[in-house]
């Protein structure tokens, strides 16, 4: 059988995407990346990439009816539901082998807890309410978390509650933005969608309020001397007046939405913003 589909069902991007956040986070708190960090990271992404195959064991049936989705291992009928819970046990382990066997106990419970949040509360609340997003955007703000622990970081750092609460806050538009243009997949999966409750419009004014929060956020941190240099506050404030702008361009003036614009420009928005913080640090 290709390992192809197994390399699918830990969803690659979406896993190194959270290992890279470890990382710029670790990065920003101690101003290097040495290789004690390399057991932590590892665990990091050994259990993202778990979590994501337990994940994908656990919605198969859901992905199945999503044109979005139904083309992944398990719904596609590549990979059985036993070579998904074997491969998410096979990476779970390692993961909290790893995590263990670098001496960090904190490390080991936030990666836990995490686990637990994502495919036990958050999977369970997707089925039961349109707001699953908003306790599940935590899973999002704790790889970072542990990053910045790893690298030696004390966990009450007021930077590091920013950096969360930026990332925690980012992940909704995300994701309101992916109901948007999906929503009567999700509605015909059996997943409760955020448009039964609120109009066009007001998604999109949802959607664009969130943003803003991000960006603020962000632009705190000059005020908090997270960004010490002059140049790169302007630049943070000015990249995200434009991406607020650009936004609100396609979501309301735009004769039709480009999402993978919008997706695009969020996925670069959140690389940029973790760039200035860390070239500022370095």
């Amino acid at each position: 059988m290709s390992l192809k589909y197994y390399f699918q069902l830990i969803r690659p991007g979406v896993t190194l995407a959270v290992t890279c956040s470890a990382v710029a986070s670790a990065v920003i708190c101690s101003g290097d990346l040495s290789f004690a960090l390399a057991g932590p990271l590892a665990g990091i992404f050994l259990l993202a990439a778990g979590s994501s195959a337990l994940n994908q064991y656990q919605e198969w049936e859901y992905d199945e009816k999503m044109e979005r989705t139904r083309g992944r291992p398990i719904p596609s009928r590549h990979l059985t539901t036993s070579d998904g819970l074997r491969t998410a046990n096979l990476f779970l382990i390692s993961g909290f082998i790893v995590i263990i066997l670098s001496g960090n106990l904190l490390l080991f419970g936030l990666g836990f807890f995490n686990v637990l949040w994502y495919n036990g509360v958050y999977t369970f609340l997707k089925r039961k309410t349109a707001f699953a997003v908003i306790p599940g955007a935590l899973t999002g703000a704790i790889p970072l978390i542990m990053g910045w622990i790893a690298a030696g970081g004390n966990f009450n750092d007021p930077v590091l509650l920013f950096l969360s609460v930026f990332i925690f806050i980012w992940q909704m538009p995300h994701f309101w933005l992916i109901m948007l243009k999906y929503k009567n997949e999700y509605k015909n999966a059996g997943f409760p969608v955020l448009s039964d409750m609120f109009s066009p419009v007001m998604m999109k004014l949802t959607i664009l309020v969130w943003l803003i929060a991000a960006s603020v956020i962000s632009i705190y941190f000059s005020w908090f001397g997270i960004v010490k240099f002059i140049n790169l506050r302007y630049l943070l404030a000015g990249f995200n007046l434009f991406i607020i702008l650009l936004v609100a361009y396609q979501l309301f003036i735009s004769r039709k939405i480009s999402f993978r614009l919008i997706f695009l420009v969020g996925n670069f928005y959140i690389f940029v913003v973790f760039a200035f913080l860390i070239i500022d640090k370095i």
